[in-house]
């Protein structure tokens, strides 16, 4: 299981636990304490059941934004024990990649597992949504007619029986199947049914249920392209469309306990899919401004820091966006009712390869046109995070003020569980003694784990020590997440927090003994900020 554990480690220190939620402090002593992190994950190798018992994790779970009024829920797992599925997953997945329908076929695109050493990737980076987005217009142009339609609520209503099933198929039986279903049962609070969102465990599990349907669809002579839940099924009269759609409706119901999703399933011509496809090179943009945005759209913005050649890539990463109008598109969704949204995000995630002046305009406009840019919301406070150091003090001080006044006015934008949690990492970088109040009523009215968990460390980070100091009395009753950043934030106290956590050590976790060990030494180099 090292290998596989060494990948998981390594994953998430480089990319996350979960495309939702900030990261948790957990990711810092992943990156840079590895061999430690993988002889923890082996010691719960040993005896999961004594691990478990003495050490349950924390799962948190919360709302975020879908669209302008709707949500769905998320899932964050306690880290270490979201690294331990994680590994799990990981030591059979080459086996699950087997057991799926073969990428030559072209007709699965979504999370086909192929581990990257150099970029500790799990997914193959060629194939994605591009890729059935492509693929899909060209099977369109054989057909007469598209059947779109996609899974409601896919990822909770997954059985956990089922699932079973298809794993023990898949892997022969090997000993991470049980493994893997006791720490779901565990996760879902001991129903039987549901995933956690978020992570890439749980995608290449659920890839592994759908191939049964996938394999059925293809036994029917069935033309389709998949990603993730989204399926499209091409055909040749409308007749067939709705046989199609029937065969696919049983199966997902009677096999896996699944629907699809009334409102998103369309029969449409093969023209009236072309027209509104932007993967479709007949459809093209009647005017400049339409054909920037398209283009920009396809402009691939990752960039790794962790690369041997990070500086070069920056670089070229900056000449290509300033190719295009950023403000200017940007003003353009702000100017809408409803944004773009992919793109919105795409523009956000840019501003931080602009120029000083041009990305703090832009970041005061941004926070004065939240109600319309309230689906993307964490992306700004990502770049937020990412630049508040860096920006000139007006711009800066503009931000703060306005993100204070969400939450002190009970803004509806900050409503949202994933939102706060956003916000609160952002409060970390301000000074004022308004964000201190502010932070301390947040943890005070709040019942989430993760958020009050950042609280402690947004206090920590903004050096409010008497506030730690009274914290740290409430230990005993506090979640572990708290622990954790509690037993960081205690760094901020000289002797007393010494004194403190010698007084803690002997109900500390593996984890939280890790923590300890990895802030002392961060400590004993003279860096003692807290990252947040």
């Amino acid at each position: 299981m090292e290998p596989a554990f060494r990948a998981a480690v390594a994953n998430v220190a480089r990319y996350g636990d979960t495309d939702v939620f900030p990261f948790p402090i957990e990711n810092h002593v992943f990156f840079d304490r590895p061999d430690d992190v993988v002889a923890i994950l082996q010691g719960i190798h040993q005896d999961i059941d004594a691990a478990l018992a003495s050490t349950p994790p924390v799962v948190e779970g919360m709302l975020t934004a879908a669209g302008y009024t709707g949500f769905r829920w998320v899932t964050q797992i306690d880290p270490i024990w979201n690294a331990y599925l994680l590994g799990l997953v990981i030591s059979v997945a080459p086996k699950i990649e087997a057991a799926r329908l073969p990428v030559a076929r072209e007709s699965v695109f979504s999370y086909r597992f192929a581990w990257n050493e150099d970029e500790k990737t799990l997914f193959d980076k060629t194939i994605g949504w591009v890729q059935f987005q492509q693929a899909s217009v060209s099977r369109a142009r054989s057909a007469k007619y598209v059947l779109s339609c996609d899974i409601s609520d896919f990822y909770p209503r997954i059985y956990h029986h089922r699932l079973q099933n298809a794993l023990q198929k898949a892997t022969q039986g090997a000993d991470e199947c049980w493994r893997i279903m006791k720490l779901l049962a565990h996760f879902a609070n001991n129903v039987s049914y549901g995933l956690p969102v978020g992570g890439p465990a749980a995608r290449l599990l659920s890839e592994l249920l759908l191939n049964r349907v996938d394999r059925l669809l293809v036994g029917n002579g069935v033309t389709f392209c998949r990603f993730a839940d989204d399926y499209h099924i091409f055909v040749d009269s409308t007749e067939d469309a709705y046989r199609q759609l029937v065969f696919l409706s049983e199966k997902l119901v009677v096999n896996e306990g699944l629907l699809l999703q009334k409102t998103k399933t369309r029969v449409m011509s093969s023209d009236e899919f072309l027209s509104t496809s932007d993967f479709a090179g007949e459809n093209e943009p009647e005017t400049k401004v339409e054909r920037e945005s398209r283009d920009f759209m396809r402009l691939r913005l990752h960039y790794d820091p962790y690369s041997q050649s990070a500086d070069e890539d920056y670089e070229t990463l900056k000449e290509e966006v300033a190719q295009f109008d950023v403000l200017g598109m940007l003003g353009r969704e702000m100017r809408k009712s409803r944004v773009h949204q992919s793109l919105a995000r795409k523009l956000i995630s840019s501003l931080r390869l602009l120029g000083v002046p041009q990305r703090d305009a832009a970041l005061v406009s941004l926070m004065e046109n939240l109600h319309v840019l309230y689906p993307v919301y964490p992306s700004i406070m990502i770049l937020l995070r990412a630049v508040i150091n860096e920006m000139r003090d007006a711009a800066r001080q503009n931000v703060l003020r306005q993100l204070r006044n969400l939450i002190t006015t009970g803004a509806y934008v900050v409503q949202v569980p994933t939102h706060l949690a956003y916000t609160v990492r952002v409060l970390a970088y301000d000074p004022s003694d308004e964000a201190d109040e502010i932070l301390a009523n947040v943890y005070r009215r709040n019942s989430s784990a993760a958020i009050r968990r950042d609280v402690i460390l947004a206090m920590a980070r903004k050096n409010a020590d008497y506030w730690v100091s009274d914290t740290k009395k409430n230990f005993a009753t506090l979640s572990n997440w708290e622990r954790t950043a509690l037993i960081v934030a205690s760094f901020t106290l000289g002797d007393e927090g010494k004194h403190w956590r010698a007084s803690v050590k002997s109900v500390l976790t593996p984890i939280q003994q890790l923590v300890r060990d990895w802030a002392s030494a961060r400590a004993n180099d003279g860096n003692r900020e807290v990252p947040v």
